[in-house]
């Protein structure tokens, strides 16, 4: 017996306002587990794109930037 065979026998003898419950909560759970994996790699791409050539390769010095802010 699967998983959804034993959900299904489990709501199956319920009222439905308690059925109901536990399906808007199965619901739940599968659209907070969707991942839209294609669309957040175009963006992440988008804002590559955008800072493209800026980096001369040079190494950051970190002590560098903390005067330059006027940190110290």
């Amino acid at each position: 017996m699967g998983i959804a065979d034993k959900i299904y026998e489990a709501v199956k003898g319920m009222p439905d306002p308690e059925a109901k419950k536990i399906l808007r909560y199965a619901e739940s759970v599968r659209a907070r587990s969707v991942i839209v994996v294609p669309a957040q790699r175009q963006v992440d791409l988008a804002l590559c794109r955008q800072y493209r050539g800026r980096y001369d390769g040079v190494k950051i010095e970190r002590e560098a930037l903390y005067d330059r802010a006027g940190l110290r």
